[in-house]
């Protein structure tokens, strides 16, 4: 009798109370369990109620209530209420697993029998009746399908799972009088059954109206992330602080506001909802759909954008934060923010991935509109790249291959490659901009752009790339620009590699090198300056035209390297790199010298070749540092051995190892010696 009490209060309070005020304050359930009097929420209770009813009919009468009531879906309800809902419900069949499961203890005494497993079920169903609306009844079977999954029991999977496609298709079609906040509620029901549903049930959704509300909903809705407006409203609560720094302080209305938008049910789900609407991405049929979509992210990237620009925390470099921020904004408010944006964009590119693999292989799309949707993918990208700067793109292979394989689409038709280029151009080209997010847009223009360069003209790539990357090219004394300085370096080198731009590769070539010279070791990695350092003997050697022209530029910039390994440092370099790519040893701008004229070696020609041979144990050997002396004997070996040189280049390094002194000059110290002679000083063996 007690249980039948309960429900009676409960049905009293459901029908009196207006909102779900109304009920707490009218309604404190007390349910006898194990002796002991608990005190339970209206929620709680309603769960507990609902699994222990041993009457079908007082189930299906609180479930048609619960569906009915104005209390919970009058004109103040909000999405937690309706959310919870489904919590009811998933918690009811979750219980009434527990009582069936034989491990658990007996039931307490004093309650009656529970029904049986599949007639609760059906009386539940039968609750949400046809005067109920479907996206209702898709709610109660979305809480049915989790609650009795939870425990891996399938004995109603596939009837649950039918109703429930029937009811959400049903409910996006016809059903007229869902609200916006139901919408929302539907969104979140069909992400947290997702997961569950045969291949059968999840391709009978009726993806192509069921995608535009998964968007609207998580992206563009106030209980969602809201076109990132919380951003703009964070720049009245930065004030600065004593010793002149700024503190977003965690009472702020706009921190109040992020961690209200950070715990909703939409942002706090946005995961699976991801899936969901990259599933539906992938899966809907209309094309039109498709390139709405993709609107859609560049609406929503654009405006997270265009509302970091408006706060004070926008102009804070990364690498001056100690300097700029307090402590209390950058251990407890800003770690928030920022995970609320990586959530954001990593959202954004689990949908565009999905969107991506059917640029490449879908029949459906047309032709002529692949390319408009790679230049579109390439510009959300470039929206949020404040973000995943932050982050480091290789960090996440999705993003990767979004954006790789856009530029290869791109790249195929060179009208749309101009006409993204101009789009993506710096504001001010042949300046640096003071701002970070101008700088990140620089950062990557020039990233892109190095993709391209090779397929565009000689006039847009001086006129555009090369004035764009020039101001970044020169000593770097600033970490809070070393990633455009190291993309103007690659730009640089991309444009001069490129056999249509011989002419503006001979007019820039020497200037570039003495450039590269001077900004090693301070803003550039010893990884980074041979790199770029074996480019540049690439480009100035055969087969290149440059070397018709500049014949003696090749062995000019080894005598340069020669020379200045006399005079350079021995002593560790301070690591520049933000992601672990320096070489495995500290290197000295000395070992650093010759390891780059070491990499250059397979680029000469075979008379250049045969000259340096014997060059190189002399400069490894002046090597101070004996590990690092050892690093570059061990790189030498490598080039000569490893594949690197071509059949000619190979056989004119074995010939000079073993009958022209290479082996002994390499062994001991870059002197040439008989075999049996004395050496003064064995210890310069590597």
């Amino acid at each position: 009798m007690l249980i039948e009490e309960s429900l009676t209060a409960l049905l009293r309070a459901l029908q009196s109370a207006s909102d779900t005020q109304d009920i707490s304050r009218y309604l404190l359930l007390c349910i006898q369990l194990e002796s002991e009097l608990i005190p339970l929420s209206l929620l709680s209770s309603a769960a507990r109620i609902l699994a222990l009813l041993a009457n079908p009919s007082n189930v299906t009468l609180l479930t048609s209530q619960f569906l009915a009531t104005p209390a919970i879906w009058g004109p103040s309800t909000n999405l937690p209420t309706i959310v919870a809902v489904i919590g009811v419900i998933r918690s009811a069949s979750c219980h009434l697993l527990r009582l069936y499961d034989t491990s658990h203890p007996p039931k307490p005494p004093g309650l009656s029998t529970t029904l049986a497993l599949e007639e609760w079920t059906a009386a539940v169903i039968k609750g949400t009746d046809r005067a109920s609306p479907r996206s209702k009844q898709a709610l109660v079977l979305s809480g049915l399908l989790q609650g009795l999954q939870s425990r891996n029991y399938s004995g109603l999977s596939n009837r649950l799972q039918h109703e429930f496609v029937i009811s959400v298709n049903l409910s996006v079609r016809v059903d007229s009088s869902r609200s916006v906040v139901t919408d929302r509620a539907l969104v979140i029901a069909v992400s947290q059954v997702f997961d569950l549903l045969g291949v059968s049930a999840r391709n009978a959704l009726d993806l192509d109206l069921l995608l535009p509300m998964l968007t609207e909903a998580v992206f563009f809705s106030g209980s969602g992330i809201h076109q990132g407006y919380f951003l703009g409203t964070i720049d009245a609560d930065v004030l600065e602080t004593v010793g002149k720094k700024f503190d977003w302080s965690t009472k702020s209305h706009s921190y109040l506001q992020l961690q209200s938008t950070a715990s909703g049910p939409l942002v706090a789900d946005l995961g699976r909802i991801s899936r969901l609407a990259a599933f539906s991405a992938e899966h809907a049929t209309d094309s039109i759909t498709l390139s709405r979509l993709l609107q859609d992210l560049f609406e929503i990237s654009r405006s997270l954008c265009v509302q970091w620009r408006q706060n004070k925390l926008s102009e804070v470099d990364a690498s001056e934060q100690d300097l700029f921020l307090s402590d209390n904004t950058i251990r407890k408010t800003l770690p928030l923010l920022w995970r609320v944006l990586r959530s954001c964009m990593f959202s954004i590119v689990i949908i565009l991935t999905a969107c991506t693999g059917r640029l490449l292989s879908d029949n459906l799309i047309p032709k002529e509109n692949v390319p408009p949707s790679a230049m579109q993918i390439l510009k959300v990208l470039r929206n949020v790249c404040f973000i995943s700067s932050r982050l480091g793109t290789d960090t996440l292979s999705q993003h990767s291959f979004v954006y790789l394989t856009a530029v290869d689409i791109i790249s195929q038709y060179p009208k749309f490659t101009e006409a993204l280029l101009d789009q993506l151009r710096p504001a001010q080209i042949g300046l640096i901009p003071q701002h970070p997010l101008d700088r990140c847009l620089d950062t990557y223009f020039l990233n892109t752009a190095e993709h391209f360069a090779t397929g565009l003209n000689t006039k847009i790539a001086d006129g555009l790339l090369l004035s764009a990357a020039m101001p970044y090219l020169g000593t770097n004394d600033e970490r809070k620009s070393l990633e455009a300085f190291e993309a103007a370096h690659s730009v640089m080198l991309a444009v001069m590699a490129a056999p249509h731009n011989n002419d503006l590769t001979v007019s820039r070539i020497e200037t570039y090198a003495g450039r590269l010279f001077e900004v090693f070791p301070q803003s550039l990695s010893p990884r980074q300056f041979r790199l770029a350092f074996t480019q540049l003997v690439r480009i100035a050697s055969p087969p290149s035209l440059v070397s018709v022209q500049r014949p003696l530029l090749p062995s000019t910039l080894l005598e340069i390297i020669r020379s200045r390994v006399e005079t350079a440092s021995s002593q560790p370099l301070t690591s520049l790199s933000k992601n672990g790519e320096d070489d495995v040893h500290p290197m000295s701008e000395q070992a650093a010298l010759v390891l780059a004229l070491i990499h250059s070696l397979p680029c000469l020609q075979l008379e250049t070749l045969e000259d340096w041979l014997p060059a190189i144990p002399r400069l490894c050997y002046r090597v101070q540092d004996p590990v690092l002396r050892h690093v570059c004997y061990s790189g030498f070996w490598d080039v000569m051995s490893n594949g690197e040189m071509d059949l000619d280049r190979a056989v004119l390094c074995a010939n000079w190892w073993n009958t022209e002194w290479g082996r002994e000059m390499v062994l001991y110290g870059g002197e040439k010696v008989m075999s049996g002679s004395m050496i003064k000083d064995e210890a310069s063996s590597p």
